[in-house]
């Protein structure tokens, strides 16, 4: 069992604490060894008990109650301020995680610690009898690259005390901590408290304490309950581990962030980690996101989404004609939004010349002049031609073939602008080809060759319009967020989403993503979806393609959805005035205080997830069929201990 409290309590007032255990073991009938989460305590820092003592006196608790007991708190640790230590104790009193917060405090004005004390390149996990947790305290969770550095080194729970006050993101921050259970295929506990005491004044917080699981499913405490009590299956998480399909910390390409984080991380190391050396760093950071004035900056503006149903080829010999069918009906529903006086930027779907190819097979080389379109070809210049016409810019998803790649094609992302020129062509980094179903080559597939060619900054194109910066991913991107941070980083205030996304288990994980990743980088998410598909002339339309197309606000809240599958255009609007306005509040503006010296190691020094550079070579030959890269990472992670095998199901 895993009991989530959120009773505060004080270190300096520990036998209270044992008592509050005492009544809640007793209510909720655990067994010895059960783990217990606290919320990070209540303290001044200003009078910061010393560390060791506190923790001592911790460990006695924990072995008098016969538990597995974490939290934080504020603990003077022999520096010259106060930090906020997260901990575990088994339940023989022994010290199993010391954990340092690693951001500042950004939601609370009266905690005022050090950030940072982390030890680079340290992520420790321990076992309990939970399953395998490790310790990030408060904000820290809201980082994705501190998420996946604790589960690439064994995490199954991600134990995260906190104290949550309400503000305009909370209902976001919450939403993350399930963005963070989903694309780890972890489970997250939250244990906030429900009241908290500030200078002899008790005042009421927002009930946030709460244990997500791998599918994005949350369990929530009440406003005034004292604790959760919650009994997480950690086989059925051991058993969805072992999946190829969707199993996200065993498909990221780490190693293909890895120079961007660590050339980040050298420009970092000589920043003081003290809170007033953070704020300073952060507003030069802010200087750095901030973009130069345009004068022909157009700071409000409408988009719309035209999410589209595709004629898909089940023949070969059915891919052209298609084409230009496809983009007639694409061309169609963009005609009418495209007349409206402020309509500036249109984005198409995924896949909306062709659909997906994955019925034709998984080696399709000798197909790729009839699966992908060339950029500067006669189906593009057509969209160009529509731009120009009507004055906007138009973006989209499409296979592409490149003559420089034979018998290769990309998943790509392209805009082009109001004069009908290309202005940013974008490669997709995360596909569905290392499951097998989509025969398309990546750049991490031929990364070195890539990165030769076109220069690794090729791999997050953002490009500075009249619309602000504009940048986009594809589809399955969005279970990943270290791309939206890359694109982010180089100064991305709207990226848009071309997707083609089947209905399954995983839609609410896919949503969830799609308002957090706005929110953690302060940006316009656009999501265009495929709204279904024709298979054969006189087939009924196909709703494996879910549609749900959506425009996302800047702080993740939701702007506007096509509730349904089908043909439908959805306009929205951009407003860059008051996105520019919102990363300039220093504390809700995520990516300030985004701190790779931390995390960059792990993505660089051992090979993590699929590797670079799998198919360089035989473009007939694909060596992701039926999911094999992605079992032998699986097998490689059992053998280093970051995943842990499921016990054997016991046969009746």
């Amino acid at each position: 069992m895993l009991l989530i409290l959120q009773e505060p309590w004080s270190p300096v007032e520990l036998d209270k604490l044992d008592s509050l255990l005492g009544v809640t073991l007793e209510l909720t009938g655990s067994e010895p060894g059960t783990l217990v989460l606290l919320p990070r305590a209540e303290g001044d820092p200003r009078e910061a008990p010393a560390a060791t003592e506190t923790l001592e006196g911790l460990a006695e608790v924990a072995e008098r109650r016969n538990i597995f007991l974490a939290g934080a708190s504020v603990l003077d640790g022999g520096t010259d301020q106060a930090a906020t230590l997260g901990f575990l104790l088994d339940p023989t009193g022994n010290l199993l995680l010391r954990t340092a917060k690693v951001l500042p405090d950004l939601t609370s004005r009266f905690s005022d610690t050090t950030a940072a004390t982390f030890a680079p390149g340290e992520f420790p996990t321990a076992p309990t009898s939970a399953g395998r947790v490790g310790v990030l305290c408060g904000e820290d969770v809201l980082s994705p690259h501190l998420v996946r550095a604790l589960v690439v080194n064994g995490a199954e729970l991600i134990l995260n005390p906190a104290c949550e006050l309400r503000d305009e993101l909370t209902d976001m921050r919450q939403q993350a901590r399930a963005a963070r259970a989903y694309e780890n295929l972890a489970l997250v506990a939250t244990a906030s408290p429900r009241q908290l005491t500030c200078r002899g004044t008790t005042v009421q917080l927002p009930a946030a304490s709460q244990l997500a699981d791998n599918w994005g499913h949350v369990i929530r405490a009440g406003a005034g309950e004292s604790f959760l009590a919650v009994d997480p299956d950690i086989q059925a998480l051991r058993r969805r581990r072992q999946e190829t399909r969707a199993n996200f910390p065993a498909i990221v390409r780490m190693n293909l962030y890895a120079r961007s984080l660590a050339e980040h991380a050298g420009a970092l190391k000589a920043a003081p980690r003290t809170r007033a050396g953070w704020q300073e760093l952060g507003a030069a950071r802010l200087a750095e996101q901030t973009p130069p004035p345009r004068a022909d900056t157009e700071l409000c503006y409408e988009v719309a989404l035209c999410q589209h149903v595709v004629h898909q080829s089940s023949k070969p010999e059915q891919l052209k004609p298609n084409r230009q069918r496809n983009l007639d009906d694409a061309l169609e529903l963009a005609q009418r939004v495209a007349r409206a006086p402020s309509m500036r930027l249109i984005v198409l779907p995924e896949f909306f010349l062709t659909g997906p190819v994955s019925p034709l097979g998984n080696r399709l080389g000798h197909l790729a002049t009839d699966i992908g379109v060339q950029l500067d070809g006669p189906e593009i210049a057509q969209v160009a031609d529509f731009a120009k016409a009507h004055r906007v810019f138009m973006a989209g998803g499409v296979f592409e073939y490149d003559p420089q790649w034979p018998n290769r094609f990309f998943n790509t992302a392209f805009i082009l602008d109001d004069r009908g020129e290309l202005i940013l062509r974008y490669r997709k980094i995360h596909c569905g080809d290392v499951m097998g179903f989509l025969p398309d080559t990546t750049p991490g597939s031929v990364f070195s060759a890539f990165v030769e060619r076109y220069g690794y900054e090729s791999l997050y194109p953002v490009v500075d319009t009249v619309l602000g910066r504009l940048a986009a991913t594809i589809c399955f991107d969005m279970n990943f967020p270290e791309t939206y941070r890359e694109l982010a980083r180089r100064g991305a205030e709207v990226i848009l989403h071309p997707t083609s996304e089947p209905h399954n288990r995983g839609r609410r994980g896919w949503d969830i993503g799609r308002h957090v990743r706005a929110f953690e980088n302060t940006a316009y998410v656009l999501s265009a979806g495929h709204g279904g598909e024709w298979v054969g002339d006189n087939a009924p339309e196909s709703t494996r393609a879910r549609g749900y197309s959506k425009i996302v606000n800047f702080d993740g809240s939701l702007q506007a959805v096509v509730d349904t599958a089908g043909r439908a255009p959805l306009a929205g609007n951009i407003d860059l005035a008051a996105l520019r306005r919102a990363r300039a509040q220093t504390h809700h503006n995520l990516l300030l205080w985004d701190d790779p010296v931390v995390y960059a190691q792990q993505y660089g020094a051992t090979p993590r997830g699929i590797p670079n550079d799998v198919w360089t070579d035989d473009p007939f030959d694909n060596p992701y069929a039926d999911g094999r890269q992605i079992r032998a990472v699986v097998d490689a992670y059992g053998q280093a201990g970051i995943f842990t095998p499921p016990a054997p199901l016991e046969r009746g």
